[in-house]
């Protein structure tokens, strides 16, 4: 190392502190890079398809729900709600194929991908089910249509809506794995940033305290090797102003393209805050729709009791009628045999003959009105049974739905707690990106300064010459 020359010693001793800055000038970018990876998958393929898949299962909901309604008489009897409702099937249809279309385009993992084939054919199939239900209802067939919706179609309609429930879960998962990869990421670069600072300082103290005593001894020694010295020493300082003002540029790139990350994040971050808003929406609509459920389902309670009144009332009143019947005929008996009394009676049985024939009238006619009157009350009797049977049929409905939205409320909640961390975690990257930001910022002006300085070196190193060469003179020394 003694007798090395003192240009070598400088030329090495800064080129092992162009490699430090320049590993650490690499780490800033590379990290930036593999997190800006990271948010473009969440941000151009996870993101779109929890929303797209969340689109599709509203409105498949609605689609249900709307066409339960046309099932129930009261709105299969009213022409203005049976519109409104297909208007509503019609809207929720167009949702779901712009959610489906939009889904389709992007892409998808491998296990996504499996989903996404066994979906397609599931959701042909349900579609085809609810066009015929559709039809069915078109064509006032009602009964067939209810048969068809508790049957083939709700299974059919069970297992897509299971499908794309399991899809989106998917994407969830898939979606907070690269959130966490994204900040172990940066935490890893953030800690080889200050490893490799803290190692560079080290080095740098190091190799510039034996530097310095390598150098002062051999200025000392010869006056002659000072001038060299000199002359190499304004050579190096030129180089680090040039390489002062690349670095300083390239910070200064670095810092713009960290503000650019930073304004697609804060775009990001409020495109995840209309998603929470969104969710919080349905979520709100899940509820109210299950105080509509429970209403109804309470009317429809009510319904079957009075029902179950007025049958046992018009029991009753058959009952009676039976009684009358056979007061009728008991007082036709009595007539007839006033008749043949009256007959068998002398000249005043005459008028009594007339008057038992006006009251066996009568009775028969009682009995005609009572045998008219039991066939109505037993046809109303057998109105009520198939009326009491709708309303069990329509309370089994309701409760199959209860069950079926159950899980909307509970995916709503789910679906707002994950749009919520993904809300927070945005929220600490645009902080880190932020202090990345502040760091690069002041990285620039780092640089402008060790330029200026470098310039300052350099001017100094020329008056250092000028002084040698007095040197030389005073000192007798020539060449």
């Amino acid at each position: 190392m003694r007798t090395m020359r003192l240009n070598t010693k400088l030329i090495g001793a800064f080129m092992i502190m162009g490699l430090i800055i320049l590993i650490g000038g690499l780490l800033g970018p590379i990290g930036i890079s593999q997190l800006g990876d990271e948010l473009r998958v969440v941000a151009e393929v996870h993101f779109p398809a929890i929303y797209n898949l969340g689109t599709i299962i509203e409105a498949q909901k609605n689609i249900q729900t709307s066409t339960q309604s046309l099932l129930i008489p009261e709105f299969f009897g009213n022409d203005a709600k049976k519109d409104r409702l297909f208007q509503e099937i019609k809207q929720a249809w167009e949702r779901a194929e712009s959610g489906w279309k939009n889904y389709g385009a992007l892409s998808r993992s491998k296990e996504g991908e499996v989903i996404w084939s066994n979906l397609k054919p599931a959701w042909v199939t349900w579609k085809k089910d609810h066009n015929e239900i559709i039809q069915y209802l078109n064509d006032g067939k009602r009964s067939e249509a209810l048969a068809l919706f508790v049957g083939r179609a709700r299974d059919n309609a069970e297992r897509a809506e299971g499908l794309l429930k399991k899809l989106s879960d998917l994407n969830l998962k898939l979606s907070e794995e690269a959130k966490k990869e994204g900040r172990d990421s940066g935490n890893w670069q953030k800690g080889m940033v200050l490893t490799g600072t803290g190692i560079g300082v080290f080095i740098a103290v190091v190799f510039g305290i034996f530097l310095a005593g390598s150098i002062t001894k051999p200025v000392y020694r010869t006056i002659t090797n000072l001038s060299e010295t000199c002359d190499h020493f304004a050579t190096t300082s030129q180089q680090i102003a040039s390489s002062s003002h690349q670095l300083a540029g390239g910070t200064s790139n670095q810092a713009a393209t960290v503000e650019e990350t930073s304004s697609a994040i804060e775009e990001l971050s409020s495109i995840t805050q209309q998603n929470v808003n969104k969710v919080q929406i349905l979520e709100k609509i899940s509820s109210d729709t299950a105080v509509k459920w429970n209403e109804t389902f309470e009317f429809f309670r009510q319904l079957k009791r009075a029902t179950k009144e007025i049958k046992l009332s018009s029991e009753e009143t058959s009952k009676i009628i039976k009684t009358i019947g056979e007061i009728a005929f008991q007082t036709n008996l009595l007539a007839l045999s006033a008749s043949v009394e009256a007959a068998q009676s002398s000249e005043f049985g005459t008028g009594f003959s007339v008057v038992a024939q006006e009251v066996r009238n009568l009775a028969r006619r009682s009995t005609e009105a009572a045998k008219n009157t039991t066939t109505l009350i037993e046809e109303t009797i057998k109105l009520i049974n198939n009326g009491e049977n709708l309303v069990m049929a329509s309370m089994g409905s309701l409760v199959e739905y209860g069950r079926v939205s159950t899980p909307i409320t509970s995916f709503s909640v789910k679906a707002g707690e994950v749009a919520q961390k993904q809300a927070q975690g945005l929220e600490q990257i645009n902080l880190a990106i932020a202090e990345i930001s502040r760091t690069a910022q002041s990285n620039a002006s780092s640089a402008q300064e060790s330029a200026s300085a470098a310039q300052e070196i350099n001017a100094q190193a020329l008056s250092m010459i000028n002084v040698v060469e007095k040197l030389k003179q005073v000192a007798g020394v020539t060449g």
